[in-house]
């Protein structure tokens, strides 16, 4: 495919982060962003989660609301804002304050958004010509809070109406029929009012109709309330007839019933009350009549009393005797009035309500609430219009300055005033750390952070408010300096940008080099760590071998000085017994003996080294010490320059959702931005510690400083001549061991034989 021609334009562009980026200041800029191409942008996508804008402007460009803004979307809206503002003066410099004279009115619905301005202005008590702001509009009782206009054609209780008209609203919602308003209340549509009325109106017919019935209402007004005792009755006394006929017909086999005494535990209430409610209503008799006479189950009794003295048994009572054609003969009286009981239980929602409850709400009512809903309904292009006033509050105050964040990235690198993609700064270890971003999960951040050679520190911040607690994770990048002083567990405070203050700690450490300074002395801290521990390794495996020699030696003087007793034919030798402990003289003896050796090493040594010296130039050992130090710390701090000169601070944003075009590469000067220790404010200073004042400083005096020569000089002739004579005592001991071993050896080849040699060996 051949490449597009580049489109004509007035284009400004100016270095950004090593590269060329589209300079967005002015009505060019914006139209311009139109035009450039996609691939030439900072940045073709973001989380919005990662940005630190007003949320409702940002799921305003997020258009298809999938929590990503991409380069369509960003030109949707720049194209919104040259539609609908004629004045981009105020979308340039990013103000919040809206004028009606800014409205396009060629844009589609400008009429609209006018009228809607000029409500709201209305309602905040302002002019014409005043201006509005994103949170005059949402403060608006046109739009937010509790209101009958709202334009969505429900009206809910929460405005203030008659008290007629909300006892029919809470009515009409109570039926099942209601509807969520824009605000999150229940109220009322249109359509839930009239399926409301017209059940209302079949309810009251049917409850009319009953009323001018004899056939139906065959007790009066009472019917209902016999109707409800008699159904609650019925499947006792069915019961009880279904037993009896039961009992006539298997009792004749014994084989096919068993009849069972009633057993209950008295002194149990509940057991019994369970047991009576599972019992018949009386012992089964005749199976063609019932005789209240006879014992009833305590449990229906006082009910089934009542229905022997209403109208629809009382009648029909043989003495105290029902039969069962009495009964179904009643049951035939009430059946009219089942069945308009079951239309009235038909699901209307009407159920839970009386009649007399039913009949408050007149027609007046109905037709006063209709009114309401369609005086909300046409208010909905305005409604409609106040969404877009909002858009384009939103737009005028934070669009540009979006766009210095996507398209472009010039607030990444201005100290005075943070990107969007920052979220503060975190205050450690006396620097500034300002380059820190919202991480979700940290373990994978950290995995792909490696790639851009950028040390980072991942923080967790939290702050008590309240009752409530805040926390998050943040990832912070540590661009100059040094990290030795910083560690996991490292504690610290981070004001974010509305400078609240949060509590902050070191969680874990993606560590690179940070700077060259860090580079050039990572080697001699590294080469002092080790000489370190080499040293204490050497220094204790020294020690533990002499304080092994000289237990050894001990050891062997007690032997030689105990004394050996004969040893009969072809008996075994006696145990020699424990030698006496030495006097402490003795031990002190050697141990000096042992220290002088030790010195005597060291300053044979020393005189070793200056004779070697000697005739050494100064710059030979200059040169050895640099060949020391290029070949222990050359490599690591090649290594770190480069990683240093390869740090990506693409790759950093990649990693917290942003998808980045060009590689921007993060020099010292562009990492001394973010990561800086604040200069000290300029006043007096006072040079006097503390610590002087309770301990102060002897001055030194001349006196002072001619004997600290003299005793400096007389050290240093005492330890030449401790030297020398330590050396020549050194030797002479060294000349005795090996004399006395060799005697030791000639006495182990030849035992039986006292030679003069052994003999004086053992005098001595």
């Amino acid at each position: 495919m051949i490449p597009a021609k580049p489109p004509a334009g007035d284009f400004h562009f100016r270095m950004i982060g090593g590269g060329l980026q589209l300079r967005i200041s002015d009505e060019a800029g914006l139209a311009n962003v139109l035009k450039l191409d996609e691939a030439l942008w900072a940045m073709t996508g973001v989380d919005i989660d990662s940005l630190r804008f007003d949320r409702r402007f940002l799921e305003f460009v997020d258009s298809d609301h999938d929590g990503k803004i991409r380069t369509d979307e960003i030109k949707e809206a720049v194209e919104f804002t040259l539609k609908y503002f004629c004045d981009l003066d105020g979308v340039v410099s990013g103000s919040g304050q809206l004028r009606i004279s800014a409205i396009s009115p060629a844009a589609p619905g400008a009429a609209e958004i006018i009228s809607c301005a000029k409500v709201l202005l209305k309602d905040l008590g302002r002019n014409e010509n005043d201006v509005l702001t994103a949170a005059d509009i949402r403060e608006s009782k046109s739009f937010t809070g509790f209101t009958l206009r709202n334009g969505d054609g429900i009206i809910s209780c929460a405005g203030e109406l008659p008290e007629e008209i909300t006892a029919l609203i809470k009515a009409v919602i109570a039926s099942g029929r209601k509807s969520t308003d824009l605000n999150g209340n229940d109220g009322v549509s249109m359509a839930d009012v009239t399926a409301f009325e017209a059940a209302l109106a079949n309810r009251l017919a049917l409850d009319e109709a009953v009323r001018n019935d004899p056939a139906i209402m065959v007790y009066g007004e009472k019917t209902g309330e016999i109707h409800a005792l008699f159904k609650e009755c019925e499947p006792l006394i069915d019961g009880y007839f279904l037993n009896s006929a039961a009992g006539a017909f298997l009792f004749d086999d014994p084989e096919r019933a068993v009849k069972k005494e009633f057993a209950a535990d008295l002194m149990v209430p509940e057991n019994v009350r369970k047991a009576l409610a599972s019992a018949a209503l009386a012992a089964p008799g005749d199976q063609d009549a019932l005789d209240f006479s006879v014992p009833l189950n305590p449990l229906y009794r006082d009910k089934l009393q009542q229905l022997i003295v209403s109208p629809a048994l009382r009648d029909l009572l043989d003495g105290t005797i029902l039969t069962r054609s009495a009964f179904q003969r009643a049951k035939a009286m009430l059946a009219p009035f089942d069945s308009y009981r079951e239309k009235v239980s038909a699901p209307d929602g009407l159920a839970n309500f009386s009649i007399a409850e039913l009949r408050r709400f007149a027609p007046e009512n109905f037709a006063e609430l209709k009114r309401l809903i369609e005086a909300d309904l046409s208010f909905a292009p305005v409604i409609s219009a106040g969404e877009t006033l909002i858009k384009m509050a939103l737009y005028q105050q934070f669009l540009v300055e979006l766009l210095n964040n996507f398209v472009a990235l010039p607030d990444l690198f201005n100290p005075a005033h943070p990107s969007r993609l920052q979220m503060g700064k975190l205050i450690m270890d006396g620097r500034h750390f300002t380059l820190a971003v919202r991480v979700k999960n940290p373990a994978e951040h950290k995995r792909i952070i490696k790639s851009s050679n950028i040390c980072v520190i991942y923080v967790e911040i939290s702050r008590k408010n309240g009752k409530e607690n805040l926390a998050g994770q943040l990832a912070v990048a540590v661009t100059s300096g040094t990290m030795r002083s910083l560690f996991i567990g490292k504690r610290g405070v981070f004001f974010d940008t509305e400078n609240r203050i949060y509590d902050a700690v070191i969680t874990d450490i993606a560590e690179q080099p940070v700077s060259i300074g860090e580079a050039f002395k990572a080697p001699f801290y590294n080469f002092a760590d080790f000489l370190a521990k080499q040293t204490e390794r050497i220094f204790n495996t020294r020690n533990a071998e002499m304080q092994k020699s000289i237990t050894g030696e001990l050891n062997k003087s007690q032997l030689a000085n105990a004394p050996k007793l004969p040893v009969a034919a072809g008996k075994a030798a006696p145990a020699v017994p424990p030698p006496p402990p030495q006097s402490t003289g003795s031990n002190l003896s050697m141990l000096l003996m042992g220290g002088g050796i030790g010195i005597a090493a060291l300053g044979s040594s020393v005189a070793f080294i200056a004779k070697s010296l000697q005739n050494v130039s100064f710059g030979t050992i200059l040169a050895v010490l640099a060949g020391v130090v290029v070949i222990f710390g050359g490599p690591s701090v090649v290594i770190a320059l480069i990683r240093i000169f390869r740090r990506n601070l693409s790759r950093f944003l990649e990693s917290c959702g942003c998808a980045v075009n060009r590689p921007m590469r993060m020099n010292c000067r562009m990492g001394a931005i973010f990561t800086f220790a604040p200069k000290r404010p300029a006043g007096k200073i006072s040079m006097l510690d503390p610590v002087d004042l309770f301990n102060p400083v002897k001055k030194f005096t001349a006196r002072r400083i001619i004997w600290t020569l003299i005793v400096l000089i007389a050290g240093a002739v005492c330890g030449v001549v401790l030297s020398c004579w330590h050396m020549n005592y050194a030797q002479k001991q060294l000349d005795s061991e090996k004399n006395r071993v060799q005697t030791i050896k000639n006495n182990q080849s030849v035992p039986q034989a006292k030679s003069p040699a052994a003999k004086n060996q053992k005098e001595n």
